[in-house]
């Protein structure tokens, strides 16, 4: 396969979200030489199928480099978004609080990390400077406690539902869809949202942030209460 060949499968996997893993690969399909690249090639399997699993194996790599920003959330950076990720196992915490004190407390650390990024983003940390949005993926965004939560501080809400992520015309052309299906190959169901920073800069937002933070409070949740019991 020819280099203009692979350039052409990359961008056609390229979103909105991925422009940075893309032009970064992109780069290094242009600066490597022509033996270095077809040596690669031929290592990688030589057919468009395995290439093309290369390339995507090769964008997931790059944007699983998650940071830890609290006790419960970590960070990678996506193109113009910054990614949150939860990459704790919520189980015992559901064992040991139930579900719905569980959910709460997600929301509060989910808020925490979201004012974190923010603050460092304001302070002129040079990472997050041309980010314009706060992004997440995850199968957990099903739940009617987090979709509340989500819907309440107005978060942009879709899914992919299992006959979505299984159908393969759909995938090839919704490659948010086949990107969920990657990284969470055994769910029925993955849920994305996004916020802006401009919309989380707002007072409207920062009003309706600090009620939630307060009716959690009511009910005995908070960050300060969370440090107590550990």
């Amino acid at each position: 396969m020819k280099r203009e060949e692979i350039k052409q499968h990359l961008m056609a996997m390229r979103t909105p979200k991925n422009e940075e893993e893309m032009n970064r690969l992109l780069g290094m399909i242009d600066m490597a030489d022509e033996e270095t690249l077809q040596n690669k090639i031929e290592e990688i399997g030589g057919t468009e199928e395995a290439i093309n699993a290369f390339l995507k194996k090769q964008i997931l790599k790059i944007q699983e480099k998650h940071i830890p920003i609290n006790e419960m959330f970590s960070y990678g950076i996506n193109g113009n978004c910054i990614h949150l990720h939860l990459p704790v196992d919520l189980h015992p915490m559901i064992f040991d609080k139930g579900i719905s004190r569980t959910m709460d407390t997600v929301n509060l650390y989910l808020l925490d990390a979201m004012e974190r990024i923010k603050s460092l983003r304001d302070s002129g940390y040079y990472k997050f400077q041309d980010k314009d949005s706060i992004y997440m993926m995850s199968p957990i965004l099903k739940g009617k406690r987090i979709l509340g939560f989500l819907d309440e501080l107005d978060f942009k809400r879709r899914f992919y539902r299992e006959k979505e992520l299984n159908n393969e015309d759909f995938l090839k052309n919704h490659s948010e869809a086949m990107l969920a299906r990657k990284i969470f190959p055994e769910r029925d169901y993955v849920g994305v949202a996004e916020i802006t920073f401009d919309k989380m800069a707002s007072q409207e937002w920062q009003d309706k942030k600090q009620k939630v933070v307060q009716e959690l409070k009511n009910k005995g949740i908070s960050l300060e209460k969370e440090k107590e019991e550990k």
